[in-house]
């Protein structure tokens, strides 16, 4: 019954030391681990600065029910294909703020890749501080 009650005790302590109880009998020694850490210089972005957008120039024409017919002609006249693109007041609406929607999107972006430029390419130190001889 003794040895029963020493094997049951023993047991969990051998258990609880692991691997570390064999080097009590000759095993191997365990090193403990060495952590190195190493700055790593950041890869500079290859991004080309975009030269603003040049839009071409739109000729709105406002067609009204009083003033069709001379459009119409203006247009035969000029050798224009005579194609009617119409929008509404609301639609006409509706077109600014998706137009504005997507300038604040290109925004948005721009700042973002601006943003990424500074994290992985910051500014470089002046060496025009003054020093103490």
């Amino acid at each position: 019954m003794n040895v029963l009650r020493s094997l049951i005790l023993i047991t969990p302590l051998l258990l609880l030391n692991g691997c570390a109880s064999f080097s009590l009998f000759g095993g191997s020694k365990v090193e403990p681990v060495v952590i190195q850490t190493k700055a790593v210089e950041r890869t500079p972005l290859n991004i080309k600065q975009q030269s603003p957008l040049k839009p071409q120039q739109i000729k709105w024409v406002v067609i009204t029910p009083e003033n069709a017919e001379q459009v119409w002609a203006k247009m035969k006249e000029e050798n224009k294909d005579l194609v009617l693109f119409g929008l509404s007041d609301d639609g006409y609406e509706q077109l600014s703020i998706n137009m504005a929607e997507i300038r604040s999107f290109i925004d948005k972006q721009r700042l973002i890749i601006i943003k990424y430029k500074e994290y992985y390419e910051p500014p470089k130190e002046s060496s025009s501080s003054p020093t103490t001889k």
